[in-house]
C-alpha cells in the first residue's frame, strides 16, 4: 500500500522530507537564483524527481528494499514534459527538447542530443516504448501526480515565453553556428540551476537549515579597498602612472554591462586597477560575484594574497573562494565539506580561479562541474593575461564569454599588456561592447612605463654561446634572467653557466616544468630572496616564469620567440622601475631548435617575430604597431581551417568540439547517411562527447609523483583506511607531481624508475635517483651524464 504522503528523502536520524516539499522548494530555489528565465528554472525544479512517486521508490526509501540508485526516478519528469500540449510553434518543441534532457539527466551529465556518429539520439529515450518499461512505473506515477500539486501545463506555457525571450536575446548578437552554440550554453545554464537547486535543497534538509540566498553588499569591500590603495600615494613616476590608471578604471565603472578590454602596460598596477573597476561596477550594476581568472597557479596565488589584503578578507572567511589545485584545506571535516561545496557552486562574492577551471567548467557535461555555471551569471569576470589563452580554444572561449555577457548579464574584462586580436577571428564571435577599451592609456603613461629596451641580435647562437651572453650580461648588471623555449635548452644553458661560474660568483637557479609545482615555487621564492638582498644571481627558465610572476632582474636575455613572449620576458626586467633608465633585454635566436616541431605555437610565434624584425628593422618591438602586426600575422596563420575550434584528432576527420557544441554537422551527416532522413529536432549538441573529449591540458602527458618536500608524508597517507584522508593526500600530492611526455614516461619505465604506489588512484612514484635538485626529472640516474630532453 502506497505511503501517504509521498516522500523524497530520509535522513540518518529518521527525518522525512515529503516529495511535494522537495519539488516545490527546488523549483523556488531554481527560480530565485537569477531574475531571468525563472519560469523555466521553476518548471524543471518542480518535476525533476517525479519518478519518486512510485511504490517501488517509496518502499526503497522507507523500508530499505533494493539498492541505492537501482530505481530510476529522473526520466519520468521528462516523460511528463513529452506528453504536454506544446502548441504549434517552434518554441514549444524547443522547450520540450531542452527540459526533457535537463530533467532526465540531472543525476549524471547532459546527454548527446545526437552523437557524432549519428547512431544515438536522446529523444529516442523518451519514446512510448520506454514509458512502458516496468522499471519506470510511469502509469502508476501518473496516477499519483495530483498529490504533488504541480501546474505543469501552466508552467510549461510560461517557459515557452522564456524561449521566445531567449531566442530574441541570442539573435541580437549571434547567427549560424554561433546561435546554436549559444542555445547549447543555455541548456547548460538551466541544467546548472536545476542541479544546484536540487542538491542545495537536499543539503539544507539534511542539515536542518533553511536555504538563504544572500545578496552581497559591496560597500564594505569598497570602503576597505579605497583606504588600502591610499598607501600607494608616495610620489614616483611609476606610482603616478598606477594612480592615473586606477582612477581611469574607477571612472569606467559607470559603463553598462558588456565585454571590455583593459590594456595596461606591464607594471601598471593592472590587478588592483581591475579590482577597483570590478568593485564599483558590481555595485553600480547589481552584480553578485567578482570572478578573477588567471592563466597560471603562480599568478593565482599572488592574486589571492593581494585580494585578501586589499579587501580585508581573512584566510578563514568564506567571502573569497580559492578554486585551484594547490589551495590548502583545513583538516576540520566541516570546513573541508564547506569548501568542497563552495568549489562546486561558486556562490561566494569573490572567486579566484584558473583558466583551466573556467574552461573545463563551461565545456563540461557533468552536473558536478556544471553546477557552478549559473553563478557565472550577473558577475564581473576578469581574465588576467588573456593572451595566454590556448589558441585552439579561442572560439570556444569567445562563445562562452559572449553568452555570459549578452544573455546572462555578466561584465567581462579582458586584461593584458598586449591585447591579442581574439575578436578578429574568422568567426568574429566575440561580442565586444561598442566602445570596448575600458580606459585609454596616455602616451605619457606608455612612455613612462617603458622600463626596458629590447635589443635583437641578427646573429644565431649555439646554446653555449647563448649561455656565454647570459653570463656576460649578468656580470654587467649584477644579476640576469635567461629564458629559453625548450627544457633541453634550459638544462644545457645551466650546465654551461656552471662551468663559467666555477668561482661561484653567482648563485645559479634553474626552473622548468620538469620540476614539481612545490619545487618551482621554492626556486622562485629563493630567487626573490636573493634579488631582494642584492645577491648576484642568474636564473635560467623556460617560459613558465613569463606571465605575471612578480620578480625583477637588472638584465634579461631571451631566446627568440613570439613577440608576446618577448614582451612578457621584458616584464621581468626593471619591473618596478628600480632604474630610472630603461634596462636592456637581449634577444638571440638559438640554432637548431628541432624540438620546436613539437611546439607549433612557439615555432610560429618565433618565425613571425623574425619576419617583423626583418621587415621593420628600425621599429621598436614594444610599439603598438609591432604588437598589432604580430597578432595580425599570428592569428591569420592559426585562423585557417578549424584550428581555433579545438580539433579532436581521434574523433573523425575535422571533428571539433565547437561543432559538437553547436550544429553538430558531423552527427547530422552520419544520421542522414544511416537513416536517409534529416535529423529534425531542435537540439543536436553532443554535450557528453564534447565534455569527455575537452581538456585544457594535454592528456597525452602522464603524471608521476616525485620525492620532494612533503611528498613522502602524503604518500604514506594514501595507505590510510579513511577515504577522506586518502582524498586529502591525493589533493596535496598534486604539488609534488610532474607531467611527463609519453617518450619520457616510456624511457623511465624501461629503466624501472617508476613504481605504482596506489592502485585505486593509479599513482606512480619516480625513483629519487631520477629527480635532481637542479633539474627536476632526469632520464639518467644521478651521478651519470644527463640525457637532455628533446622537448
Amino acid at each position: 500500500m502506497m505511503h501517504k504522503p509521498l516522500m523524497a528523502r530520509k535522513t540518518a536520524d529518521g527525518r522525512l522530507q515529503t516529495l511535494h516539499d522537495h519539488l516545490h522548494e527546488t523549483g523556488l530555489l531554481a527560480e530565485g537564483f537569477e531574475t531571468w528565465y525563472s519560469d523555466t528554472a521553476r518548471l524543471v525544479g518542480e518535476i525533476h524527481d517525479l519518478g519518486k512517486a512510485s511504490q517501488s521508490f517509496q518502499r526503497y526509501l522507507l523500508l530499505g528494499e533494493g539498492k541505492r540508485g537501482e530505481i530510476p526516478h529522473a526520466k519520468q519528469g521528462a516523460f511528463e514534459i513529452s506528453e504536454l500540449n506544446a502548441g504549434d510553434g517552434c518554441f514549444g518543441e524547443l522547450t520540450q527538447d531542452m527540459t526533457e534532457a535537463i530533467v532526465a539527466s540531472h543525476h549524471g551529465d547532459l546527454p548527446d542530443f545526437l552523437d557524432a556518429e549519428g547512431q544515438y539520439s536522446f529523444t529516442d529515450e523518451i519514446s512510448d516504448e520506454c514509458k512502458e518499461n516496468p522499471k519506470y512505473s510511469w502509469a502508476e506515477i501518473k496516477k499519483n501526480l495530483s498529490e504533488l500539486q504541480i501546474p505543469v501545463q501552466r508552467d510549461f506555457e510560461r517557459s515557452e515565453r522564456d524561449g521566445q525571450e531567449l531566442v530574441k536575446s541570442i539573435s541580437g548578437y549571434a547567427s549560424g553556428s554561433s546561435f546554436d552554440f549559444a542555445m547549447g550554453l543555455y541548456v547548460k545554464y538551466m541544467y546548472s540551476r536545476l542541479v544546484d537547486a536540487d542538491r542545495f535543497d537536499a543539503m539544507c534538509f539534511e542539515k536542518g537549515i533553511k536555504p538563504i540566498n544572500d545578496c552581497v553588499s559591496w560597500d564594505v569591500y569598497i570602503d576597505h579597498f579605497e583606504k588600502y590603495i591610499m598607501r600607494f600615494t608616495s610620489r614616483s613616476l611609476i606610482n603616478d602612472m598606477r594612480t592615473r590608471i586606477s582612477e581611469e578604471c574607477l571612472k569606467a565603472s559607470g559603463k553598462p554591462t558588456g565585454i571590455y578590454k583593459l590594456s595596461v602596460p606591464t607594471g601598471g598596477g593592472k590587478t588592483l586597477a581591475s579590482l577597483r573597476f570590478a568593485l564599483h561596477h558590481a555595485k553600480n550594476t547589481g552584480k553578485q560575484h567578482i570572478i578573477y581568472v588567471s592563466p597560471y597557479l603562480t599568478i593565482t596565488e599572488q592574486t589571492t594574497a593581494t585580494f585578501r589584503e586589499a579587501l580585508g578578507i581573512s584566510v578563514n572567511s568564506d567571502s573569497l573562494l580559492e578554486h585551484y589545485s594547490s589551495v590548502s584545506i583545513s583538516d576540520d571535516d566541516d570546513q573541508r565539506e564547506n569548501r568542497r561545496l563552495a568549489a562546486q557552486r561558486w556562490a561566494n562574492p569573490f572567486v579566484v580561479t584558473t583558466m583551466v577551471q573556467f574552461l573545463e567548467s563551461a565545456m563540461a557535461s557533468r552536473g558536478t562541474k556544471l553546477r557552478k555555471f549559473h553563478n557565472m551569471a550577473n558577475s564581473v569576470i576578469i581574465f588576467d593575461e588573456v593572451q595566454s589563452l590556448p589558441l585552439n580554444m579561442v572560439n570556444l572561449f569567445n562563445e562562452v564569454v559572449s553568452f555570459l555577457s549578452r544573455v546572462l548579464g555578466s561584465t567581462i574584462v579582458l586584461c593584458t599588456a598586449t591585447q591579442p586580436l581574439i575578436d578578429t577571428t574568422r568567426r568574429k564571435n566575440l561580442a565586444l561592447s561598442e566602445e570596448p577599451d575600458l580606459i585609454q592609456v596616455s602616451e605619457q603613461d606608455i612612455a613612462q612605463s617603458r622600463r626596458t629596451e629590447i635589443i635583437v641580435s641578427s646573429e644565431d647562437k649555439t646554446v653555449d654561446q647563448f649561455a656565454d651572453e647570459v653570463y656576460k650580461r649578468a656580470k654587467e648588471g649584477g644579476n640576469c634572467l635567461a629564458i629559453v623555449n625548450l627544457k633541453s635548452e634550459a638544462r644545457a644553458v645551466f650546465r654551461r653557466l656552471q662551468q663559467l661560474n666555477a668561482n661561484e660568483k653567482f648563485k645559479l637557479i634553474h626552473l622548468s616544468t620538469s620540476m614539481c609545482g612545490a619545487h618551482r615555487k621554492y626556486q622562485i621564492e629563493y630567487a626573490r630572496t636573493l634579488l631582494d638582498s642584492g645577491e648576484p644571481v642568474i636564473c635560467v627558465s623556460t617560459q613558465l616564469i613569463e606571465a605575471g610572476v612578480d620578480i625583477s632582474f637588472k638584465r634579461v636575455v631571451r631566446a627568440m620567440a613570439g613577440l608576446d613572449s618577448i614582451l612578457q620576458a621584458a616584464g621581468r626586467c626593471n619591473r618596478s622601475g628600480e632604474s630610472p633608465v630603461p634596462q636592456p633585454v637581449y634577444v638571440f635566436s638559438i640554432r637548431d631548435e628541432r624540438g620546436l616541431d613539437h611546439l607549433p605555437d612557439i615555432k610560429d610565434g618565433k618565425r613571425i617575430t623574425q619576419e617583423l624584425v626583418y621587415d621593420y628593422p628600425a621599429e621598436d618591438l614594444q610599439s603598438g604597431f609591432m604588437i598589432h602586426e604580430f597578432y595580425k600575422r599570428y592569428f591569420a596563420k592559426k585562423d585557417q581551417g578549424s584550428y581555433m575550434d579545438y580539433v579532436l584528432p581521434d574523433a573523425g576527420k575535422g571533428t571539433t568540439v565547437y561543432d559538437l557544441l553547436s550544429k553538430n554537422e558531423a552527427g547530422r551527416g552520419s544520421y542522414r547517411n544511416r537513416t536517409g532522413n534529416e535529423y529534425g529536432r531542435a537540439f543536436a549538441q553532443a554535450f557528453r562527447t564534447a565534455g569527455s573529449k575537452f581538456k585544457v591540458i594535454d592528456q597525452q602527458a602522464k603524471s608521476v609523483v616525485v620525492e620532494y618536500g612533503q611528498a613522502s608524508y602524503y604518500l604514506a597517507q594514501l595507505q590510510d583506511d579513511d577515504f577522506k584522508v586518502k582524498l586529502d593526500a591525493l589533493r596535496h600530492l598534486q604539488e609534488y607531481t610532474v607531467s611527463l611526455f609519453p617518450y619520457e614516461y616510456d624511457e623511465l619505465s624501461r629503466q624501472e624508475a617508476l613504481s605504482q604506489v596506489d592502485e585505486d588512484f593509479d599513482i606512480f612514484l619516480l625513483n629519487s635517483d631520477f629527480y635532481s635538485a637542479d633539474y627536476g626529472v632526469v632520464l639518467k640516474p644521478q651521478g651519470l651524464p644527463l640525457e637532455f630532453l628533446s622537448i
